[in-house]
């Protein structure tokens, strides 16, 4: 009785481990060790987009992980496995080995609508929106936030799209993520919102463009879109 009770459970979590993981519920509390299970994933050496000395990056390009909240991320170009074939890279520190941020790269993007409408319905709108690229009427970008993590889309009118999740208070990661590029405008504001003391509820990213205009830097305020 005892060795067949024994064998039922570790059928059961043999089971779970195989089962379909939301991205949408991920919490960075997750541990490597017992992350991916069964799902397959490759060790990417000093590929980390934080800091390779601190991160360890695992990719996979398995549909059990390319889901977010019922929309899924899987699909590919022209041959499955092959380049263009959208896939997930999760980055986990050295130091406990717990998860720290996602990355989702799609290069097939059929369901780029679903995934915007889907973060909106768990978010709310868009805290951030930079301005089309000249002669597009279209944003290129999107940043949300919710109470503990961020959510980038870049590249929505693109060939590749990518689509970057981490917690808000992990400062190595936000600063790494919204340094340059498409967010760097809204990680000068929240570093501003820190060296001030001050809340978003206190000075909106708008009052902050207008801010950094009457003191002469007008990037802000020309690339403001209103969300």
């Amino acid at each position: 009785m005892r060795k067949l009770f024994f064998i039922t459970l570790c059928i059961l979590i043999q089971s779970c481990n195989s089962q379909k993981k939301d991205l949408s519920q991920i919490t960075f509390t997750e541990k490597y060790d017992t992350f991916f299970g069964d799902i397959p994933n490759e060790y990417r050496e000093s590929s980390s987009l934080i800091d390779y000395n601190l991160y360890d990056v695992y990719q996979t390009e398995s549909e059990k992980l390319l889901n977010f909240n019922g929309v899924d991320l899987s699909g590919y170009r022209d041959k499955k496995g092959e380049f263009g074939t959208n896939y997930v890279s999760f980055e986990f520190s050295k130091k406990d080995k717990t998860l720290a941020y996602y990355h989702v790269t799609l290069f097939y993007n059929k369901n780029i609508n679903k995934l915007i409408e889907t973060i909106i319905s768990k978010t709310g709108k868009p805290v951030y929106v930079p301005s089309p690229f000249e002669g597009e009427t279209l944003p290129d970008a999107f940043l949300w936030e919710d109470k503990t993590s961020f959510y980038t889309l870049s590249g929505v009118t693109q060939n590749q799209a990518d689509f970057m999740v981490f917690k808000k208070n992990d400062l190595t990661v936000r600063k790494q993520m919204l340094s340059a590029g498409n967010f760097q405008y809204y990680g000068d504001y929240l570093e501003y919102l820190e060296e001030k003391k001050k809340t978003n509820k206190q000075i909106s990213y708008y009052q902050y463009a207008k801010l950094m205009e009457s003191e002469g830097s007008k990037f802000y305020i020309d690339d403001y879109v209103k969300p």
